[in-house]
């Protein structure tokens, strides 16, 4: 039998749907919305990095005062790039796409040993210019690999000669620079560190990541012995990282050197070094790794590091360090590298209110300045901390 429903049935059954509908649409025209805040703030930041040498500038690690390029900083730029591009392509992305890469790949052995790695141009405490580190490292492979990611933007002999690359720094790292320990074992600050070297945790944590990238992304394209090695040590590092982490009420933290150590440190991570370690097991975790705490509780790490609306330069529940130091404002690069964070893992209010920071205490955006004026004169803009930043808008701006 079949029943007519009245005009009136009917006008109510449709308002009833139209209520059931519109907060619906509401919340996914409020999801849409969101990144076009990062997204309006990119192009801005994007152009303080000149197309034709975005990586060169000033670096306030460089006690000469000149201009120098900085691998880290093509590096960020490149993963920045290749996630605006896949998002909105356009040719000056392509562009600036195709010249990180060619630097990267072109100044790929600029220590003169013959061997691949990126470094600092500068000399850094009893470490010659152009050596290699593997902070340095993972951040130049983590961009290749994003541009990698690009469908049908690389001929194959392109694709082939990142990969190779690619491939010879990480198993580089994995044959030269190299120690057990820890319960299982690590990479090394850099080639020029002593016997037994320091496990600084954060670095390995973050070459990590593009370990257990290239394993899951490119697996056919490694041969066996390959395959089993970067295996061997990806699993043997989650190891080592998991044995030196300190559970605060659910939340992971490590020190800055792993103890014991030859220098005698007991350094606490400041907020950029959190979040660099955490990146590397957050992408573990994505490849299929496994962690003894949740991507919340790796969340929950990084909260403790606000007091009100103030992002602080240490985790708030952080004891080895005076309350004082405790609480100075972060730098540029942790905020930009904890905007990235949150951006990808994070939720949408927390990737937002990371950037009101950035703009309000280093701006005036685009031009941002390390340290906020009330405790820093200087003003200079650095591109590689401010590469953090353009890192940080596109992870919330153009992740899929």
């Amino acid at each position: 039998m079949i029943h007519h429903r009245s005009r009136s049935q009917r006008l109510f059954h449709f308002i009833v749907l139209a209520l059931l509908i519109l907060p619906r649409v509401d919340s996914l025209n409020a999801a849409e919305a969101e990144p076009q805040a990062f997204r309006a703030a990119y192009p801005q930041l994007l152009q303080m990095f000149p197309e034709a040498a975005p990586g060169r500038g000033l670096d306030r690690g460089d006690e000469s005062g000149q201009p120098a390029e900085q691998p880290m900083t093509y590096g960020l730029l490149l993963s920045a790039e290749s996630l605006r591009f896949r998002a909105t392509p356009t040719d000056e992305g392509r562009r600036r796409v195709r010249q990180a890469a060619r630097w990267l790949l072109d100044n790929r052995a600029l220590a003169g040993d013959g061997k691949p790695g990126w470094g600092l141009p500068q000399a850094w405490q009893h470490r010659p210019r152009n050596s290699p580190y593997t902070i340095t490292s993972a951040v130049a492979i983590e961009g290749l690999l994003d541009a990698l990611a690009l469908k049908s933007f690389w001929s194959a002999t392109e694709r082939e000669e990142i990969l190779a690359l690619i491939r010879a720094v990480e198993m580089r790292w994995c044959r030269e620079l190299w120690s057990e320990g820890f319960g299982g074992g690590y990479f090394h600050y850099s080639p020029f560190d002593g016997d037994p070297p320091w496990f600084c945790v954060n670095a390995p944590a973050m070459f990590l990541g593009v370990v257990a990238r290239l394993l899951r992304e490119h697996e056919a394209s490694l041969p066996a012995d390959e395959r089993r090695l970067l295996t061997e040590r990806m699993n043997a590092l989650v190891r080592a990282i998991v044995s030196q982490a300190t559970l605060r009420d659910g939340a992971p933290y490590w020190k800055y050197i792993a103890t014991p150590n030859p220098v005698q440190s007991d350094r606490a991570n400041d907020l950029i070094h959190q979040v660099y370690i955490l990146w590397g097991l957050e992408i573990f975790r994505d490849a299929g790794g496994a962690l003894p705490w949740t991507r919340a509780q790796a969340l929950e790490s990084v909260a403790r590091h606000w007091k009100g609306e103030r992002l602080c330069f240490y985790a708030l529940d952080e004891a080895r360090v005076k309350p004082g130091n405790r609480e100075a404002p972060a730098n540029l690069w942790g905020a930009g590298m904890l905007l990235a964070f949150e951006g990808r893992w994070g939720t949408a209010a927390q990737a937002r209110r990371c950037f009101a920071v950035i703009e309000r205490d280093h701006g005036p955006f685009p031009r941002v300045r390390v340290l906020p004026r009330e405790v820093s004169s200087d003003g200079e803009f650095y591109p590689r901390d401010a590469a953090h930043v353009l890192f940080g808008l596109a992870h919330a701006g153009f992740r899929e």
